[in-house]
């Protein structure tokens, strides 16, 4: 039996952790600098792939749902990689950019929850990822929304560690006591004249539930706060404050015929 002994084994928990984050991003290989992309360097890609303009989209799906893997090819020498997110809530934007990429090869990039750490899948070497659907509409755990297939080529690696820039679409700013749901996912919660208590995000439908969106603070002298309510369910109650480089990923929930709630899946 062969024994590395300058292999010391990983003592970090982190690498043995199985869940990811509900955040999967998505960009065409057509958008990705084909010439130019990077060499890993310790199986890990450090600077951005994308072409000059081109941006990532992301879905926000059900953690339970992503399973990314690297499988075993025909070739003993490859891998091929495979993930079956699922996306609680079906959105006009979404729904119609899913159908304008699928069949498409795309690349894709995916985070660990437990430390942030993030996956490259579908380097040009694999022919990008496959973006297919398996269903539309209720899937399992009663909720509507889109389950996917996302299948790469072989190569020899299907995918690595990735450090670099994540360039996406432009945040909405807002400021004020509420503001309204739009298709976009982020919004920048800006400075205000006096203090500020987000009291309510407006706007959502039976169509948003299931949705994450991520606020971003902007605050300095006069942040916005958000305070555990029946609006915003906080985790362990703790209110947040949206400074400069703060971030609150907020989940859409239905809470009553007519009401919705967001829930509190991440803070940075």
């Amino acid at each position: 039996m062969a024994v590395l002994l300058d292999l010391n084994k990983s003592q970090n928990v982190n690498d043995f952790a199985s869940r990811m984050k509900g955040r999967l991003y998505i960009a065409l290989l057509s958008d990705v600098d084909i010439d130019n992309f990077p060499q890993a360097v310790n199986e890990t890609i450090q600077t951005n792939i994308l072409k000059a303009g081109k941006v990532w989209r992301f879905l926000d799906c059900n953690t339970q749902g992503l399973n990314p893997n690297a499988q075993p090819g025909e070739s003993p020498f490859n891998e091929k990689f495979v993930a079956t997110p699922t996306i609680d809530g079906i959105s006009r934007a979404t729904l119609g950019w899913l159908r304008n990429i699928r069949g498409l090869e795309s690349v894709v990039i995916y985070e660990r929850c437990s430390d942030g750490q993030k996956f490259l899948a579908g380097s040009p070497c694999s022919d990008g990822v496959t973006v297919k659907f398996t269903n539309i509409g209720l899937n399992d755990g009663g909720k509507m929304g889109i389950a996917l297939s996302l299948e790469g080529g072989e190569c020899d690696r299907a995918f690595f560690f990735y450090d670099g820039e994540i360039l996406t679409e432009q945040p909405v700013a807002v400021s004020g006591a509420t503001f309204a749901l739009q298709e976009k996912s982020a919004y920048i919660i800006e400075n205000n004249a006096s203090d500020v208590t987000l009291t309510n995000i407006t706007g959502a439908t039976i169509n948003d539930v299931g949705r994450i969106i991520e606020l971003r603070g902007a605050g300095t002298t006069h942040p916005t706060t958000i305070a555990p309510s029946a609006t915003f369910i906080l985790q362990n109650g703790v209110a947040w404050v949206a400074t400069v480089g703060s971030s609150l990923f907020l989940q859409v929930v239905k809470t009553g015929v007519s009401t919705f709630a967001y829930y509190e899946v991440n803070r940075a």
